[in-house]
């Protein structure tokens, strides 16, 4: 993802002067902002189109409720083409034609000397939280780049190497988000591995750990709950794929070789429009290749089956059961991302005469078909705001989801 760049960083930045200030605490009536700190996974920490980018960090939810809030939120920004190179929509097709931009990140920050307080990691699983360390391996896989990039510097500089919860608790936070456990289901879901779904006591008791340990820092804690990830672009279901094609499911299903209630994986459609408009023989092969390479560079299976679709459900059902009752165990208050996403994938989302929706380039979703775009990002963001407002009397006003969707890149109206 980027190489010798953490040595280039110590070694520029050894004979600088490091300075780690936040604004003084002030009296606290509400929820406290005067130390805000969001730690999560690539979901809090704004990427989108599958890479950790400068240009793209800012429209993260996180950022937005600082801006709402008055709150100082610096984030640990990273250079172009990003880690790792951002997609870029080159044609719209059809198929439309996505493509990683071309460059080499040959400096893991913007400013390796600020200490980001949107402390997300990428790729991270509630383990890696209580786990993972920065490393100056230039093999280390690449959710352990990305650990470092975000929780590396300036810690590496001092010769210190801490896990993402011992940052947030050495923050000192007044007011904290904490977002994982998503890539707990979504990566085996992406990578079709669900044997690699962690098993719920294991979920339970990291995730208590990663509360209890918040919650004793006396911040307001506010946490998150997981989405239906077959409800995100990267998965299309046959029935979506039918309405797309303005054909009968069964037309579908049998040219596909797929279930009525099977979904298939975003490297898999440019094929089964193919099938579908008689260039090529179905049915869909059984393994496609990989359309993210940072992800895995090894073949996927094309289609999420309805019976591997009702697995990924139930585990995500018992981690949101149990997130839910460890916040309540801890007074932290619980958002609901899981109903949010859930009625946007059946209602979409209008903004004055144009509804967008959860389908791949629907305005909602980014290129990769997982992270959400500008305007996805304000949604959630407002999710947090009416829960906060509601819940610990922050009174800050919503984010005009309008007037970022007028300049989102990614909405086509």
């Amino acid at each position: 993802m980027f190489e010798n760049v953490c040595r280039a960083a110590c070694a520029c930045a050894l004979s600088a002067t490091l300075v780690f200030a936040a604004p003084q605490a002030q009296s606290k009536k509400t929820a406290d902002f005067s130390r805000f700190v969001v730690m999560g996974d690539s979901l809090s920490a704004g990427v989108e189109n599958f890479s950790l980018l400068d240009s793209q960090q800012p429209h993260g939810y996180g950022s937005l409720i600082a801006d709402q809030a008055h709150a100082w939120l610096p984030l640990p920004l990273v250079p172009y083409p990003g880690a790792p190179n951002v997609l870029q929509l080159t044609s719209f097709g059809p198929p439309p034609v996505i493509q990683p931009a071309p460059g080499t990140l040959l400096f893991p920050r913007d400013n390796p000397l600020q200490q980001p307080f949107n402390i997300s990691v990428p790729g991270i699983t509630l383990a890696d939280s209580l786990t993972m360390v920065p490393t100056l391996n230039p093999n280390a896989p690449p959710v352990q780049q990305w650990a470092t990039i975000v929780l590396g510097f300036p810690s590496l500089l001092l010769g210190q190497a801490p896990t993402q919860l011992q940052t947030a608790v050495a923050l000192r936070p007044t007011t904290i988000i904490e977002w994982l456990g998503n890539n707990d289901a979504l990566v085996p879901a992406l990578v079709g591995q669900l044997a690699g779904l962690t098993p719920i006591d294991q979920f339970t008791t990291n995730y208590d750990t990663v509360l209890k340990t918040l919650s004793s820092t006396g911040a307001t804690v506010v946490t998150a709950n997981i989405p239906d990830i077959t409800e995100v672009p990267y998965f299309t279901s046959a029935q979506s794929i039918a309405n797309q094609a303005g054909v009968p499911v069964s037309v579908v299903t049998g040219a596909l070789g797929i279930g009525s209630g099977d979904y298939v994986r975003l490297s898999g459609l440019s094929t089964a429009d193919a099938i579908l408009s008689g260039t090529a023989k179905g049915p869909l092969p059984v393994d496609c290749p990989s359309p993210l390479a940072a992800l895995t560079t090894s073949p996927i299976p094309c289609v999420l089956t309805a019976a591997d679709a009702t697995t990924l459900r139930t585990a995500i059902t018992s981690y949101n059961n149990a997130i839910a009752s460890e916040s309540a165990k801890y007074g932290a208050l619980m958002v609901d991302i899981h109903t949010l996403v859930d009625q946007i994938s059946t209602n979409g989302y209008n903004i004055g005469t144009t509804t967008l929706t959860t389908n791949f380039l629907g305005g909602l979703f980014s290129l990769d078909g997982i992270h959400p775009t500008n305007t996805g990002y304000a949604i959630i963001a407002n999710t947090f705001i009416d829960a906060m407002d509601n819940a610990v009397g922050t009174h800050m006003a919503q984010v005009n989801v309008p007037a970022i969707a007028a300049k989102d890149p990614l909405v086509f109206q």
